[in-house]
């Protein structure tokens, strides 16, 4: 049988493993990945029930608008929460998606290649001496920094799905567990999200 012509030239195992990009490193940058995705689908929703807007019908002010502006309004909103344990929960979160989306995006704009064992990718590198408008970033996909992660992306994934629902009560969210959680991961993401993160430093 004739190979597909794809597969024979471009030889897609053969990359995968010239970049690092194993049975371990691969599932994990999925799930990071698809629960970032995930993460900025419920928060336009999330908005609208903690606003209270009824999108049926208009063309919701979230619309079309990028994560980095949701994040901010739900950081306006944020201002405005009396409640202790919920602006706390909420804070947290925003904090912890700025920086999570950060990583999101060092993985998905950034390139990538191999040093030594490590998979690694990098945004807006400058190897040439030239200038750029944005700033660097990059990412060491070490197994246990992506557990880090996973665990992060999936806590902030947990907490605004949850208040996206219109039918739950917020207070009832921000349990001592989930305040717990959306601490260690705004920690955990703020922290490998800094350009100057150093991959040897364990913390955690």
């Amino acid at each position: 049988m004739t190979e597909q012509p794809t597969r024979e030239f471009g030889r897609a195992d053969q990359l995968d493993a010239a970049l690092g990009l194993d049975q371990i490193v691969g599932p994990k940058l999925a799930s990071i990945i698809v629960f970032a995705a995930n993460i900025e689908y419920h928060l336009e929703r999330a908005i609208w029930v903690l606003e209270r807007i009824d999108p049926k019908g208009i063309r919701p002010e979230t619309d079309a608008r990028p994560i980095t502006e949701l994040i901010t309004m739900l950081e306006k909103h944020v201002a405005s929460v009396t409640d202790g344990a919920v602006h706390s929960m909420l804070e947290n979160w925003y904090r912890a998606a700025r920086s999570g989306f950060i990583i999101r995006h060092n993985i998905a704009h950034g390139v990538s290649f191999r040093m030594e064992s490590a998979l690694v990718f990098s945004r807006n590198p400058r190897w040439h001496g030239e200038v750029r408008k944005r700033d660097f970033g990059d990412l060491w996909c070490e197994p246990h920094v992506l557990d880090m992660l996973r665990d992060s992306f999936a806590t902030l994934l947990r907490i605004v799905a949850t208040i996206a629902k219109d039918d739950t009560l917020i207070a009832e969210i921000a349990s001592p567990p989930a305040l717990h959680a959306v601490r260690e991961a705004r920690s955990i993401l703020g922290e490998l999200a800094d350009r100057f993160y150093n991959p040897s430093f364990e913390k955690y």
